[in-house]
């Protein structure tokens, strides 16, 4: 593999690390981005990371998870393969939007089960109303997104040409 692809994907992987994920979940899914198949095989994905089984096994279901890689299956080949999501954007984030309810429902569960108002209750309170928050604008957010979305990319990749 050429030198630049071998770089994004150790870069991928430390992004995703810096988001609280693991680096394995980047490096695959950064090879997925810049490999030259459309879709992988499990050991091919291990070979080119040089990683364990239990490695790939648990970023690829990781992956498949927060809607960002998806297993296929070729006609005819009894192997299951890797490829970045073709689902939107737009229906990925409304499923971490689904995440941030639940994340809010249950600090506020916390504030009821407590026994006492402390710092802890104020927190509870506090990022509880945040997640909510932040669900309802990533919900207008996706929304616009939706309606602009093409004069956008058009716009980016006509500024990555100049």
């Amino acid at each position: 593999m050429e030198k630049d692809k071998l770089e994004y994907i150790e870069e991928t992987g430390l992004v995703f690390e810096g988001f609280g994920m693991t680096r394995m979940s980047g490096r695959v899914l950064g090879f997925l981005l810049v490999c030259d198949k459309d879709a992988v095989s499990f050991d091919e994905i291990r070979k080119a990371l040089n990683a364990s089984k239990g490695s790939i096994s648990g970023t690829t279901k990781q992956l498949i998870n927060v809607g960002m890689v998806e297993q296929v299956s070729l006609p005819g080949d009894r192997k299951t393969y890797y490829r970045v999501s073709r689902t939107k954007v737009g229906t990925i984030l409304k499923a971490r939007v689904n995440q941030f309810t639940k994340l809010a429902d249950t600090f506020e569960k916390g504030i009821g089960v407590k026994n006492r108002e402390d710092d802890v209750s104020e927190w509870l309170e506090e990022i509880s109303a945040f997640y909510k928050w932040v669900g309802i604008e990533i919900e207008v957010i996706i929304d616009k997104w939706e309606v602009k979305k093409d004069e956008i990319i058009q716009r980016e990749s006509k500024a990555r040409k100049n």
